[in-house]
């Protein structure tokens, strides 16, 4: 019997690879949920920075207006009804010729947020909202927040 054409390629391909990429499961951890001042989140890590949460914010709280130097992320409302404000990344260094963007988002919408971006989420009912984002440790610059939490720079 003829070994397919393809089974060869394969096992040559087998034998020169360094690295054997796989998938695997991580178990869930007592210590992944974050109580927030405007609800919670839970968070997973995955591989090379990127990373998920899931943030549960109540009506009528908000998040704090940030950005992240680094990090970019996609934000799915995956329950609610929710305000956005948004802007590029000129948008605080030169508010007219950048101003900043209010929308309302539905069940089922995304909100991409490049890295620089600034962005707040506020909840008109109940949300959750599937984030996912790259560079795991960046932390948040943040410009207003209703908690005090601002950066003092």
């Amino acid at each position: 019997m003829r070994e397919p054409l393809n089974g060869g390629i394969l096992r040559k391909m087998h034998k020169e690879t360094k690295h054997v990429k796989s998938a695997w499961i991580s178990h869930k951890k007592e210590n992944n949920i974050n109580k927030k001042p405007w609800g919670y989140e839970t968070s997973w890590s995955g591989f090379n920075g990127i990373h998920g949460k899931s943030l549960f914010i109540k009506q009528g709280c908000r998040t704090s207006f940030k950005y992240h130097p680094l990090k970019s992320e996609v934000l799915f409302l995956r329950e609610g009804h929710a305000q956005v404000t948004f802007g590029t990344e000129l948008s605080i260094s030169d508010p007219v010729g950048y101003p900043l963007s209010v929308k309302e988002i539905f069940e089922g919408d995304c909100l991409m947020v490049q890295s620089g971006c600034p962005y707040r989420i506020k909840a008109l009912s109940d949300c959750e909202i599937i984030e996912i984002g790259n560079n795991l440790f960046d932390k948040p610059f943040r410009i207003e927040d209703d908690f005090g939490r601002e950066n003092k720079e």
